[in-house]
């Protein structure tokens, strides 16, 4: 790294907080495995029960029991999080672009401003970063993320060869690549 510093002073709007919400909760946190599991569990249930409605009394009623609650819990839980996405986003005031922090990265770490209150994160202490289309997930922590959008940087500055010059190889993700 040269001997300047890199500063990003951060707008985040509804579009940007939407996409980093649907990242880390579906991509990295995975969320979406367990109630797929649930939904294919009570389908399945559900198609055995079909399959004997001819020798089992009741089958079909309790067949489309399991489905609608194996279908229908999992849709609940989606619309929760999207609301919950939507309801974070009111609640931020992000409904239009808006200065949230700014980061400052030199050979030291990287240094966060919220307004008055000012941290520093050694290079070897952050958890990781994700670039995906348009941005950079910078997570300090498992947790807590701080987002870096595209062309925000001063001068033009762009913070992905930075990152890969002083974080390992493990802790970085270029999510952009089209897999095959």
């Amino acid at each position: 790294m040269e001997n300047h510093s890199i500063k990003i002073n951060v707008i985040v709007d509804d579009k940007i907080f939407r996409r980093f919400a649907l990242f880390d909760n579906l991509h990295r946190k995975r969320i979406w495995v367990s109630p797929v599991i649930f939904a294919s569990m009570m389908s399945a249930f559900a198609l055995v029960c079909f399959a004997m409605r001819g020798g089992a009394e009741g089958a079909v009623m309790l067949g489309s029991v399991l489905l609608t609650i194996g279908l229908g819990l999992p849709a609940v839980y989606a619309w929760t999080f999207f609301k919950s996405i939507k309801a974070q986003i009111k609640a931020m005031g992000l409904e239009r672009p808006r200065p949230v922090y700014s980061l400052r990265f030199s050979p030291e770490g990287v240094q966060v401003s919220n307004g008055g209150k000012t941290v520093t994160y050694e290079w070897g202490d952050l958890f990781g970063a994700y670039r995906v289309h348009g941005c950079v997930y910078l997570y300090v922590e498992k947790n807590k993320a701080f987002l870096l959008p595209d062309g925000q940087a001063e001068k033009g500055a762009d913070v992905w060869p930075l990152l890969l010059d002083m974080l390992p190889a493990e802790k970085l993700r270029d999510c952009r690549a089209v897999k095959k």
